[in-house]
């Protein structure tokens, strides 16, 4: 009789190789409207003002898909969801292909692809993370936004060089479908929490934190009882100015730059330096919120991005923006990457961490709607990007005092788990 040993891989590691490899693609066409604007004035003619709308609309478009996401992923799961989600992208890649008409780029771009397609994503990959890992829960969460930022880095080039090579047309012809085989392939093996595998989650020590983990998506505190507590909407307005202030380089950065004359090419490489540069800062960041708490984590990353623009205004040539890029990206990563840990830091493993987190999305969302479109507008009427450049820079240092006001972290000792917890 042979014997086979158990595996020693927790399940736990499959979802987390699953949801970064889901958040490095799913972002292909949002990561890279950057690279879409210069190509679409130059095709169409359209104002960018015109075309930054499409990427305010699909934050927009994205805000009641995202309340919706979250409370069926607390209720019902998550893989359904992310599936679905998984097609729209790749069906909407390859329309995206073939508009000729300005509206077409808002429903195909705005609603389908950037918003509803994307909401599925955003909203309940980091919370599926948190559930699967008791341990090691700043390292697993580091590892999925590191992943995140690398979808720039791959992608924003890539849809330059073929759209100035193969055209606008073939470009997302070519890349939509092989879009929808990863997703799809990766979307599979998910599963929103250990109990849907009867397991316990990674890390779990003792049986009363393991039942806690591995319940799956029920919960034990109602959303209306959170929604009535301070640092939810605190944490909601930080992510809603930090989202606005970054916005408007990750849709008007590789424009800022050949606005004086850089190659798009080498424009491009612009946003893949920022994201980069982020892919080892949402790392660490999430990290040190495990360990420091959201407050003073957060407050440096916002603080360190309102200070950074203000050094993009005497940019002029491409070292200036490379320069800037490596800076911001480090503050930009941090910013964004901590909610869930500290969502879960204050509210505990038992809150309705989805819907808590939606909340949240939405006010970036906003915010990205708000400073992408900004950015654009204001070019049209001064004809450079100083004001917008300045207007960026107000608007993160609003996120500051929301910052300082979260609860002060304090860490203690659990029962032998080595828990962290929020005064």
């Amino acid at each position: 009789m042979v014997i086979t040993k158990p595996s020693r891989l927790h399940y736990a590691w499959v979802i987390l190789a699953a949801t970064c490899v889901l958040s490095v693609v799913s972002r292909a066409d949002s990561a890279s409207f950057a690279v879409f604007i210069d190509p679409l004035v130059e095709k169409f003619a359209w104002k960018r003002g015109d075309i930054s709308f499409a990427y305010a609309l699909a934050f927009l478009a994205g805000m009641p898909a995202m309340l919706v996401f979250g409370w069926l992923g607390d209720r019902f799961g998550a893989r359904a969801l992310i599936i679905g989600a998984s097609l729209m992208i790749s069906v909407g890649t390859v329309l995206l292909g073939m508009i000729r008409e300005l509206w077409q780029l808002y429903v195909l771009y705005g609603v389908f692809v950037g918003g509803l397609g994307n909401a599925a994503f955003m909203i309940l990959l980091p919370v599926i993370v948190t559930r699967w890992f008791k341990r090691r829960v700043g390292f697993a969460l580091g590892c999925y936004w590191a992943a995140l930022a690398a979808g720039p880095v791959i992608f924003a080039p890539l849809f330059r060089w073929m759209i100035e090579t193969r055209g606008w047309e073939s470009t997302f012809i070519v890349i939509g479908p092989a879009l929808g085989v990863i997703l799809l392939a990766c979307s599979l093996p998910i599963r929103g929490s250990p109990g849907e595998k009867g397991l316990e989650a990674y890390g779990a020590e003792d049986t009363a934190t393991a039942k806690q983990h591995a319940a799956g998506p029920g919960v034990t505190e109602s959303l209306r009882s959170v929604l009535a507590r301070r640092p939810v909407w605190l944490l909601t307005g930080c992510h809603h100015l930090g989202c606005a202030g970054h916005a408007v380089i990750m849709a008007h950065g590789v424009s800022m730059a050949t606005h004086h004359g850089i190659p798009g090419l080498e424009a491009a490489g612009v946003l893949s330096v920022i994201s980069g540069v982020s892919i080892f800062s949402r790392f660490a960041f999430s990290i040190l919120t495990e360990r420091f708490g959201g407050r003073t984590i957060l407050t440096i990353a916002v603080l360190g991005q309102a200070l950074s623009l203000l050094a993009l205004l005497p940019a002029t040539e491409t070292w200036h923006f490379y320069a800037f890029a490596v800076v911001f990206g480090i503050c930009y990563g941090g910013e964004m990457v901590g909610f869930p840990i500290i969502n879960q830091q204050i509210f505990g493993a038992k809150a309705p961490l989805s819907a808590i987190y939606s909340f949240e999305i939405v006010g970036a969302s906003t915010g990205m709607a708000l400073g992408g479109w900004l950015g654009g507008v204001l070019f049209d009427h001064s004809g450079d990007y100083t004001s917008a450049i300045l207007a960026s820079a107000a608007i993160s240092f609003l996120a500051l005092p929301l910052a300082l006001w979260l609860p002060r972290h304090r860490r203690h000792i659990a029962a032998g788990a080595g828990a962290a917890s929020t005064a």
